[in-house]
């Protein structure tokens, strides 16, 4: 058995989920943005957006997790937010606000907060029951960040009903996610290396970061 070159791993995923994700939107891209339905945008659209979304994310958890195991000790985490354990790190960051509401978009995907809504006069709707008064427990931002009457957060405008997720939120998602990720990196590079940036996308190969152009050339979605 040969030696290996390097004495350790950090066990992150971090770029790996590069290529899973120009997948995602390459397919998702394979149709035009459709017109939003009462219950949100299509279904090809709100799944391939949705599985973005929860994979962008990933991406930047992946690597404040190594940013955790190369700068221990320095303050206190437990119970902090992905955004607040940053801004720790980092206190220029330039987007906390914004990585606020990306964070709760993939909590409102993966714990799928339900909203309970009227389409009877759709195009129209309105709020039967948000998710706190279906019984979800939401975080500690969700009231401050979105809009009740929008159904959007506060900011971003990222849609908070889970089946209006469309591909506008993912190219804000990517946007906010590549922007921590390019700052992190510039702070230094052994902390957060980007290295592995070439993707396979529609029979060629790009860097990854190019994505976001190709997202935001290809229309809008769905209204909340």
């Amino acid at each position: 058995m040969t030696t290996p070159a390097i004495p350790d791993v950090i066990t992150i995923v971090g770029t790996s989920y590069f290529q899973p994700i120009t997948d995602l939107i390459e397919r998702l891209l394979k149709r035009p943005a459709p017109d939003p339905g009462p219950s949100g945008t299509a279904v090809w659209e709100n799944g391939y957006a949705a599985s973005a979304v929860v994979l962008l994310v990933a991406v930047l958890e992946s690597f404040t997790s190594r940013l955790r195991f190369v700068r221990p000790g320095e303050f206190e985490t437990d119970g902090k937010s992905v955004a607040d354990i940053l801004r720790a790190y980092f206190p220029d960051l330039p987007n906390h606000d914004e990585l606020v509401e990306v964070f709760l978009l993939r909590n409102i995907v993966i714990h799928n907060h339900v909203w309970h809504l009227d389409v009877s006069d759709f195009p129209a709707t309105s709020t039967i029951a948000t998710p706190r008064e279906v019984g979800f427990q939401t975080n500690r931002h969700y009231e401050s960040v979105v809009d009740f009457a929008t159904k959007t957060t506060r900011k971003l405008a990222l849609h908070a009903t889970p089946t209006s997720v469309d591909r506008t939120d993912a190219a804000k998602v990517f946007d906010v996610v590549w922007c921590t990720l390019l700052f992190m990196h510039t702070k230094s590079y052994q902390h957060t290396p980007l290295a592995g940036r070439t993707v396979g996308f529609r029979g060629k190969y790009i860097q990854f970061e190019e994505l976001s152009q190709i997202l935001h050339a290809h229309g809008s979605g769905s209204a909340a």
